[in-house]
């Protein structure tokens, strides 16, 4: 138990109730952010036809607002550590939060230009900018509220899987979209999914309740220096930053490369993509309860660990799909969105367990819960490190976006040797992560 904690009864995890309450939150950034990783970039920059900003800008805009979003990322961790308020720290930044932002959502498909335009990006690059700041005020308090409710190592998995199957659910909805724009538009398809959204983000605060928490004295609350010194002796929380780094920019970058393999490679039309999508989730749901039975039986480090190498292994194989091998191009899409999605599933699910492996373990070191300080960091690289996936993808796009360019849909397969090369980086880094063993939460046991 951390010195300023204050004693209390043994740990109970809370009902299943929470744990699907606290998930459901999920499936609403989920859906939003699915959504604009698969199809900001294709309504912006279509393969064929008249683009709405210029290609290269694009990826500049896009790096920028993730940059920019990156900077409030601290302070959103700093006040969701140390609000008081009678709802806790984290529930009313999320409360408040989730409104504007799915405002924010279905004002970025209404460019004020049909055509090309320098406005058409100077609006992206605001609406992008203050939707990024409002999804950082919801998600970084609600990334930082799971150490509180789950205490020991078993509970974090548990709740780690749950709402990682609400994300995938999220996933599957949003992998519709495709078939609502085809038919009725994209601002159709933003209202009905905004608003379908809206329960998601409000109806867990019926039963979330935030566990109390011992006020630190001002005298015990380390100032910027010694919280840079803390920080940079922290080990586990050095080598598991770096690590996100490798991996954190490639759901994006992968994710915006399906409506282009569907359309590009496989030559089919933007309501097929929902083939891609819907296998794919459905085998990684598949896979959560063994990746949870694994992180149980054996530890989350080799579980993590594995899903890294399978990844870096099979995303480079976006090379291969073409008519030389003897498979339907659909087939071969298929098949390669559902191979990454079953190696991607550790890296998807287990994050938050050693988010808060290191909170507790920064809070036996020092005595204090920061849990918005780490999750701020966090969410300031993983802006920072998606902004820059987002430009990176615009600018492989030069390299050929359409079956129609001079070099084809080259800059669309590359993504796949880009993904595969940085998470084998990452593979090597975490190597070097301290804890292997399950570890124990703050309960003691």
């Amino acid at each position: 138990m951390a010195k300023n904690e204050t004693p209390n009864m043994a740990y109970r995890s809370p009902s299943v109730g929470v744990d699907i309450a606290y998930a459901l939150i999920n499936l609403g950034g989920s859906t939003l952010w699915s959504i604009l990783s698969w199809w900001l970039s294709y309504f912006y920059l279509p393969p064929e036809g008249t683009t709405r900003v210029p290609v290269a800008l694009f990826g500049v805009v896009m790096f920028i607002a993730g940059a920019l979003n990156a900077i409030i990322a601290l302070p959103i961790g700093y006040i969701s550590d140390h609000l008081h308020t009678r709802w806790g720290r984290r529930l009313p930044l999320m409360f408040g939060a989730a409104l504007p932002m799915l405002i924010l959502f279905i004002l970025l498909w209404t460019p004020p230009v049909p055509g090309e335009s320098i406005k058409n990006l100077i609006y992206l690059a605001l609406i992008l900018i203050l939707y990024n700041f409002f999804y950082s005020l919801n998600q970084i308090p609600y990334t930082a509220l799971l150490p509180e409710l789950a205490r020991t190592d078993q509970h974090r998995v548990r709740i780690s899987a749950w709402a990682s199957s609400f994300l995938l659910f999220g996933t599957i909805i949003s992998g519709f979209a495709g078939m609502v724009i085809e038919k009725y538009g994209y601002m159709i398809m933003a209202l009905s999914y905004a608003a379908g959204s809206l329960p998601a983000f409000y109806l867990p605060f019926l039963i979330l309740h935030e566990p109390p928490q011992s006020p630190v004295a001002m005298t015990l609350r380390p100032n910027f220096h010694e919280t840079g010194r803390v920080l940079l002796n922290n080990r586990p929380f050095l080598i598991m930053t770096v690590t996100g780094l490798c991996y954190w920019g490639i759901t994006t970058l992968v994710m915006s490369a399906i409506p282009y393999l569907a359309t590009e490679i496989c030559l089919l039309s933007q309501v097929d993509t929902w083939a891609f999508y819907i296998p794919a989730v459905l085998a990684t749901l598949l896979c959560y309860p063994l990746v949870m039975w694994l992180a149980n039986h054996f530890g989350k480090w080799y579980v993590f660990a594995g899903s890294l190498l399978a990844s870096a292994l099979v995303l480079p194989g976006s090379m291969l799909i073409g008519d030389g091998l003897p498979l339907p191009l659909k087939t071969q899409g298929i098949l390669w969105v559902t191979l990454q999605a079953v190696t991607l599933s550790g890296i998807t699910m287990l994050p938050p367990t050693f988010g808060a492996e290191i909170v507790d373990y920064d809070a036996k070191m020092t005595g204090q819960r920061r849990e918005g300080l780490y999750y701020g960091i966090w969410g300031l690289l993983g802006q920072t490190t998606n902004g820059l996936a987002a430009a990176v993808w615009s600018w492989l796009l030069l390299l050929g976006r359409s079956h129609t360019d001079p070099h084809g849909p080259l800059g669309v397969r590359m993504s796949g040797i880009v993904g595969g090369t940085l998470l084998f980086l990452g593979f090597l880094i975490f190597l070097r992560y301290p804890f292997r063993a399950r570890t124990v939460g703050t309960d003691g046991k």
